[in-house]
């Protein structure tokens, strides 16, 4: 691969870190004035009604690579647009910030388990101990650098649900790559925004029911939901089929170590919180483990394999 496009790869991974990180804090902040399914139904519409624009010609003139590969689509809109971001704010509902923080930070220990076990894709020695940096940088932080706040921290429905999630994407990022090239980014991308509002709908729908419908949104929720919808649904998902299809599943996941950074970063830049020195080393150790993971051969290929 040339080196340009592999900085530019590189550089979308870095975008999608930022944007998720953003989207768990917004998550967080809608909870318990947005419900968790119909966060989820909105945000995928607004994403399919700015996608749309861009990719309706192209779902058109590509229908029979579609019809030919329904099956795979719609399954990947599931794994994504359903399960995982359905069970993110259901999860960010039911549990504390830094178990949240060291779930969605072992995405890549997933990404590479699921692909080991289910493609039988094979990481080298330093691309291991890179995943193990990496980790260790997010435990650094979110730990505040001591060791011993690991062994209090309480499992609960809440975390086996975001695990679940993180499983469902880790299943979204390996078969990503199996959609034909023929088809493009903006057309795939607009079907899967479309597969997934119709099976987030059922969802959105029972919770509905269930729990009577929300009151009319405010300012806050209207602008978390167009975040929510702009950002890390939209632009964060194109983004990261697009990387993935330069650099493979594998490879990529290690930019997923760069959420928690980012949202340390926000947390000193805009809440005042001081920079101490567990930062600088669990800064220093995600990148140390990037570095080492992305030497190694990209991952699983580029879509189309």
């Amino acid at each position: 691969m040339k080196r340009g496009s592999l900085a530019s790869a590189y550089l979308l991974l870095t975008m999608c870190a930022l944007f998720w990180a953003g989207s768990v804090i917004a998550g967080r902040s809608l909870a318990g004035e947005v419900p968790p399914f119909a966060l989820n139904f909105w945000r995928w519409l607004i994403a399919f009604a700015l996608a749309a624009p861009f990719g309706l010609r192209g779902v058109w003139g590509n229908r029979e690579i579609i019809a030919r590969n329904w099956r795979l689509l719609t399954m990947l809109a599931m794994f994504n647009m359903t399960a995982f971001g359905s069970l993110l704010f259901l999860a960010l509902e039911r549990t504390e910030a830094i178990n949240g923080s060291l779930l969605i930070g072992s995405m890549p220990i997933n990404i590479v388990l699921v692909s080991l076990i289910i493609l039988r894709v094979r990481i080298t020695p330093r691309q291991s101990f890179g995943v193990a940096l990496g980790f260790a940088g997010i435990a650094t932080i979110v730990c505040r650098g001591d060791p011993t706040v690991m062994l209090g921290l309480n499992v609960g429905i809440g975390d086996l649900i975001l695990w679940l999630g993180v499983i469902f994407y880790a299943l979204y990022s390996i078969y990503l790559p199996r959609v034909p090239k023929e088809l493009g980014l903006m057309p795939m991308m607009t079907v899967l925004f479309a597969v997934g509002c119709l099976t987030s709908l059922p969802l959105y729908l029972w919770e509905a029911q269930v729990h009577g419908w929300p009151a009319p949104f405010g300012w806050h929720a209207f602008l978390g939901i167009g975040f929510m919808g702009i950002f890390p649904s939209l632009l964060a998902q194109v983004f990261w089929a697009s990387a993935v299809a330069r650099v493979g599943a594998n490879t990529a996941g290690y930019f997923i170590y760069l959420a928690p950074f980012f949202g340390t970063v926000a947390a000193i830049t805009l809440l005042g919180e001081q920079f101490v020195w567990f930062h600088a080393l669990g800064i220093a150790l995600i990148f140390a483990g990037i570095f080492l993971a992305t030497r190694g051969p990209a991952g699983n290929g580029g879509r189309g394999t």
